[in-house]
């Protein structure tokens, strides 16, 4: 298809344009022939002028220009700027012309008129042919714009009813995955109700069993407790009057028992005391105090050897408590034996018999521990032990 053609479509050839561009065409197609018609009356014109014509006046600009009809106004967005002409050089001064040549100069004059009428409307033609170039490629782009808006329009569409589809066939799925599960849970739930009602039948009949059999143990249990009771007094009465037996019999072997112990504590002590006082007799003797006596070492003991008042002297000091206000006979005596060493130390305290007061004790165990060395004997030589008896009051 030429360029004229492309131009002189209508509009029932080409249903695919747009309205816009349709009249833009027909603008141009009106245009066009308006020039023709121009031009066909100047040569018309030219043509029926007589032969030897009077005087004729012909003016000449720099520029010359074309009367053109006014096109359409395209749309602001589609509006192409059409190229400006170039400028021509402006003609060079004619001679003037002589009297007799005056029909050859007008008509070489009209000549030139008309070839620049030609040149012109050539002109003309060529930007109309431009501006109808650049419109038609707008057009294609347009379209190839309009195609790809399509397309996408297209696709848009066509993945938004894919994700419609996917999110029904997902809702659907998830309405039957609901469905099997509400059926399995409501078979589950039957069976339970079964399970657990046959649970409570067994229940109710093992309850009903176990009623029985505590009603008949009960009743037995009730017989053999009435029986129990019976023999348990019988037994218990028996116990009693055995058990008073036995009383007697203890408490009379009892008694029996301590007064023996009694006396044979009383001859135990008259030994043991026997043998204390030989005992002591033979330490202050080996100590060079002749039918001395332990109980001058101590406070209140008696004796006026000159012995005695240093061990007195020595034990008294570290004997640290206060000895309470006397109260009737009772005097607590604390029984200690004193280990020496040949140079007088003491090595060691022994507590044989307690005042009953563990206080008095300690301090007088104390008091006999810081006394050393012990003083030393008139003979000079030191026993390897002493007995002390230390009483509370004297």
């Amino acid at each position: 298809m030429n360029l004229f053609d492309r131009f002189f479509r209508t509009d029932a050839d080409d249903d695919s344009a747009l309205p816009g561009a349709r009249d833009d065409r027909r603008g141009l197609i009106v245009s066009l022939a308006a020039h023709g018609l121009l031009i066909l009356l100047m040569v018309v014109g030219f043509s029926t002028a007589p032969d030897n014509p009077g005087p004729v006046q012909v003016e000449l600009w720099a520029q010359g220009t074309v009367a053109e009809a006014a096109a359409p106004q395209e749309q602001p967005e589609q509006q192409q700027p059409e190229p400006q002409p170039e400028p021509k050089p402006e003609p060079e001064p004619e001679p003037k012309p002589q009297p007799d040549d005056s029909a050859r100069q007008a008509a070489e004059q009209a000549a030139q008129a008309e070839a620049a009428r030609q040149a012109q409307l050539a002109e003309a033609q060529a930007r109309a042919a431009e501006a109808a170039q650049a419109k038609a490629d707008a057009e294609i782009a347009l379209a190839k714009e309009r195609k790809a808006r399509e397309d996408m329009e297209r696709r848009l569409a066509e993945q938004a009813a894919k994700e419609k589809a996917q999110k029904a066939a997902a809702e659907q799925a998830a309405r039957e995955k609901a469905a099997q599960e509400k059926a399995a849970h409501d078979k589950a739930e039957k069976e339970k109700e079964k399970a657990e009602k046959a649970a409570a039948e067994k229940a109710a009949a093992e309850k009903a069993a176990k009623e029985k059999a505590a009603k008949e143990a009960a009743a037995q249990a009730a017989k053999e407790k009435a029986a129990k009771a019976a023999a348990e007094k019988a037994a218990a009465e028996k116990a009693a009057a055995e058990k008073a037996a036995a009383e007697k019999a203890a408490a009379e072997k009892a008694a029996k028992e301590k007064a023996a112990k009694e006396k044979a504590a009383k001859e135990a002590e008259a030994k043991r005391q026997a043998l204390r006082a030989a005992m002591r007799g033979d330490a202050l003797e080996a100590a060079g105090i002749p039918s001395g006596n332990a109980d001058r070492n101590q406070r209140g003991g008696g004796g006026n050897d000159g012995y005695a008042a240093k061990v007195r002297a020595c034990v008294q000091p570290g004997v640290v408590y206060n000895v309470p206000p006397r109260s009737g006979s009772a005097n607590p005596t604390a029984s200690f034996r004193t280990r020496l060493g040949s140079n007088g130390q003491v090595q060691g305290v022994d507590l044989t018999r307690s005042s009953g007061n563990p206080r008095f004790d300690d301090a007088v165990q104390k008091g006999i521990l810081s006394c050393s060395p012990f003083p030393k004997p008139p003979g000079g030589k030191y026993p390897s032990y002493i007995d002390v008896d230390y009483r509370m009051y004297d």
